[in-house]
């Protein structure tokens, strides 16, 4: 049964701002989570104002439905699948386990929306099981930051997120709905998402041993994203050595921008010890000449660039999502997608 949820309010007074958003991370009679959130639609519909207002818990105190839940089940009837919606929350406390478990299983169900979260304060964050909670959001396609007093910064990089993982560390996998929708071959969503493997050889005759592997995606505030080639070469300059050899390849959803196309070229150009493979579901403005150049830029440096195919899709099912044992089902017109990139890489290429 869905519970009857009041409407949300359109603003809170002063005084209950400061005593709930206060952020010291240990605070007592702060048992409400206040939530105060924004819902715009994609660039298409720039026109329409957002949704906006303020959740709090509702209910008895032992029987408390919580703030997450009231804005979930009040945002279902607000939206449509024939729009892509950017939601931005920001939380006196970071979600409770139940509630990130709850997050992930929305956003599985609704590829169209994108999650960003600000909190002023992490939930009991000295207990694995709520930063198993926090992961599993951020596997699903959220985004969890931390509140400062002017621009929201990346939780990774305050105190407060210790014990979560650096904000450059990969994600382990991604869900099902995730994959479908972030490297279909023709309708994909516009973040990037990039799953890698990373291979060590000491030199260049030697077998290589285990491979690194993970996922990044597009970083931090809608409006000014750490790029996910970006968060893949911080990460990997801690983990590189000029003793070895790496074999480092890239499945990514969308092929580098211009600006990270010459990250890639610098990259290569000062690590003669990596050789990179790049398989991309979509090229990223095939129709600009900027990107042309930032391609064969790229392929000039060494990189090798490829478009996914089946056999690629394949492979990061069933080494990059929580696929459950189920089997990769390709989606009508994979094979024709294909094909038209393939030969739009190779004109872009000049091969």
């Amino acid at each position: 049964m869905i519970p009857q949820i009041r409407e949300p309010k359109m603003g809170m007074s002063p005084g209950t701002f400061s005593f709930h958003f206060n952020n010291r991370p240990i605070l007592s009679f702060r048992n409400d989570n206040w939530l105060c959130f924004e819902v715009k639609r994609n660039k298409d519909n720039l026109h329409t104002p957002p949704h906006s207002g303020v959740f709090h818990n509702q209910g008895h105190q032992h029987s408390r439905l919580h703030t997450e839940v009231c804005f979930l089940t009040w945002v279902r009837s607000q939206l449509s699948r024939d729009h892509c919606y950017q939601v931005t929350w920001y939380l006196s406390w970071s979600p409770c386990v139940d509630c990130a478990l709850q997050i992930a299983d929305f956003l599985d169900e609704h590829p169209n929306v994108n999650l960003t979260i600000y909190v002023a304060r992490l939930y009991y964050f000295w207990r694995l099981y709520f930063r198993w909670g926090l992961r599993r959001m951020v596997e699903h396609g959220a985004q969890v930051h931390i509140m400062s007093s002017e621009v929201p910064e990346k939780a990774g990089d305050t105190q407060g997120y210790a014990g979560l993982g650096e904000a450059h560390d990969p994600m382990m996998g991604i869900s099902p709905n995730i994959f479908y929708n972030q490297f279909h071959n023709r309708t994909g969503q516009k973040d990037t998402w990039l799953c890698f493997e990373v291979t060590e050889k000491e030199n260049s005759n030697s077998s290589g041993s285990c491979p690194r592997s993970g996922v990044f995606r597009n970083q931090g505030p809608p409006s000014t994203p750490c790029h996910a080639e970006v968060r893949f070469f911080t990460w990997f300059q801690k983990v590189l050595s000029p003793d070895l050899h790496y074999q480092v390849t890239w499945y990514i959803s969308w092929s580098p921008c211009a600006d990270c196309a010459d990250l890639v070229v610098d990259f290569l150009a000062k690590h003669r010890n990596v050789n990179l493979t790049i398989f991309t579901a979509r090229l990223y403005y095939h129709h600009i000449p900027e990107m042309h150049c930032g391609l064969r830029r790229m392929y000039e440096e060494g990189a090798r660039v490829y478009i996914m195919s089946v056999k690629e899709f394949e492979y990061c099912w069933d080494n990059f999502v929580y696929n459950k044992g189920k089997q990769f089902v390709p989606w009508n017109g994979l094979n024709e997608n294909y094909k038209s990139l393939v030969s739009k890489l190779k004109k872009i290429l000049g091969l």
